[in-house]
């Protein structure tokens, strides 16, 4: 086995888990089996990471990175909230980022949270930060505050809907039902702030 330590960088060894992650699980994700897919010995690993807590945390910042604050960054200059919002919505969608199914990926972050208490910390504070963002435009369009938190939510759940669906029904998750879900929740929001305009 040749040894690329340092050919390889921190986010190889990520991506890495990542997948093992959506393959087989949290159980998956172990350093051994990493290194043998990268074809490099464990000494690779080590030069990157002190050990295993520190992948596993570097993984969580990857998705909360790449799957949370990339979507809302690139949507950042649309000059409406109704426009950010589709576009954070159609970005959502995608099948893949990173190379990796996000369906599959957003179950599988949710059920290592529901089994280790240490990533059910970071996945509910990466959660909130997504539903926050979600009331914070919605309320730029001018929902109050109880409709706001109630129509992200909705928005948000609708989503893991998809997610989960497209996992073992592909017909029932289709994209332009979340789509027009999205739309109706935005046309709520826009009419609740062109009644309170009127004189």
């Amino acid at each position: 086995m040749n040894d690329k330590t340092k050919d390889l960088s921190r986010d190889d060894w990520v991506l890495a888990a990542l997948a093992a992650l959506v393959e087989g699980g949290i159980g998956a994700v172990r350093v051994e089996r990493l290194a043998k897919a990268l074809k490099v010995s464990k000494g690779s690993f080590y030069w990157h990471f002190s050990d295993r807590p520190d992948l596993l945390s570097a993984l969580l910042d990857l998705w909360e990175r790449d799957f949370t604050a990339q979507l809302i960054a690139n949507a950042a200059d649309m000059p409406t909230p109704r426009q950010r919002l589709l576009a954070v919505a159609d970005e959502a969608l995608e099948a893949n980022m990173d190379g990796v199914d996000v369906a599959r990926a957003e179950g599988a972050f949710s059920a290592w949270a529901a089994l280790d208490p240490v990533a059910a910390v970071r996945v509910r504070a990466v959660e909130a930060q997504r539903v926050d963002y979600l009331v914070s435009e919605l309320s730029l369009m001018g929902a109050g505050a109880r409709d706001a938190q109630s129509l992200a939510r909705g928005v948000y759940l609708a989503l893991l809907g998809v997610y989960a669906a497209r996992r073992y029904n592909p017909e029932l998750a289709q994209d332009s039902v979340f789509r027009h879900v999205v739309e109706l929740v935005l046309d709520t929001a826009g009419r609740r702030h062109e009644a309170e305009a009127e004189p």
